[in-house]
């Protein structure tokens, strides 16, 4: 091989390598509808389903935020963020039906959330986290935030 071919062979190794550790680096984990699971560095997500209008617009919830015994809850998380959520719905008959939500906001890496379906009740989500980058704790932990 002429050395031309081994460098685009490197440069291609190196894009792969590095889009296959960005997603390394997110973590899953499946939550039932209502439930809570801490995810480390005392973290907490919680599900929860709002079947009408209240406090919240109908639809499926995931947040995030920080849970200690002795200090108590902080509504910003401080160490994970939310990416990415797959609601699993499922009719009377059995159907399953899927709608996935994705954080684009900052506000969204903390709570996400899809719009309820008819005739469809959720019973678990699907939920990928991940460890804060600098910039977004800088702005989640801004008391101004």
């Amino acid at each position: 091989m002429n050395m031309r071919k081994i460098l685009v062979l490197l440069v291609l190794l190196v894009a792969v390598v590095g889009f296959t550790m960005g997603q390394a680096c997110a973590a899953t984990t499946t939550i039932k509808m209502g439930n809570h699971k801490d995810i480390g560095s005392k973290d907490r997500i919680l599900t929860f389903y709002q079947a009408k209008d209240a406090q919240n617009v109908k639809g499926v919830y995931a947040a995030i935020f920080y849970h200690d015994k002795k200090k108590g809850d902080d509504f910003r998380p401080h160490t994970y963020v939310l990416r990415k959520m797959t609601v699993y719905y499922k009719n009377k008959k059995g159907k399953v039906i899927t709608r996935t939500a994705t954080a684009n906001t900052i506000s969204g890496r903390m709570l996400l959330s899809t719009k309820k379906i008819n005739g469809y009740t959720p019973y678990k989500a699907k939920i990928t986290y991940s460890k804060m980058t600098k910039k977004e704790k800088r702005i989640i932990m801004n008391p101004l935030f």
